[in-house]
């Protein structure tokens, strides 16, 4: 079996691939995008004992190549049992793993009903923020598609399933 694209570039071959109607199909869902990073880590000091680093904000979104363009589908982990939040963190338990120091183990929930997708800090370290507003701990909230999430010091912009098509269209018209 093929590997799933990572990256909008590895997407739009898809797309130009699959054609529009079946990409739609074979990828539909919510996404995360990765935008950069928009904070730094806090140094820690000696008596620290958390596995997640604090972050203090940058004045300007940093591109890490590695976060830049990449896309996190927003889905239980393939294998998982059905039903129930989908889990984001830094463990590789979460459905969304995100590999970074200033994400909390478990640190965020979404979950999806009939009226669209919704976020839940799970009192991580350094929050959860949607369009710059930090959430309040273990509280949902509604996001809409085209909102920047933060998680830890990463932003990301979150795209609905039409609105990814949409992009992915245009970045393999460039290429």
């Amino acid at each position: 079996m093929a590997r799933e694209p990572q990256y909008l570039i590895e997407y739009a071959a898809e797309y130009t691939k699959l054609g529009h109607t079946a990409f739609g199909v074979a990828y539909r869902g919510a996404v995360l995008i990765g935008a950069g990073m928009c904070a730094k880590v806090v140094e820690r000091p000696f008596s620290w004992r958390r596995r997640t680093l604090g972050a203090v904000e940058l004045e300007e979104l940093a591109r890490v190549a590695s976060i830049l363009d990449r896309v996190w589908r927003i889905r239980k982990n393939p294998g998982a049992q059905r039903g129930g939040n989908i889990m984001a963190g830094q463990s590789a338990d979460n459905d969304i793993v995100l590999p970074e120091y200033t994400v909390s183990t478990q640190h965020c929930a979404f979950s999806f009903d009939a009226s669209g997708l919704s976020i839940m800090d799970s009192g991580s370290l350094n929050g959860t923020k949607i369009d710059g507003v930090l959430l309040e701990p273990l509280v949902a909230t509604r996001i809409k598609d085209k909102a920047e999430l933060t998680l830890g010091r990463i932003r990301f912009e979150y795209l609905m399933n039409p609105s990814f098509v949409d992009l992915i269209k245009t970045v393999a018209e460039k290429h």
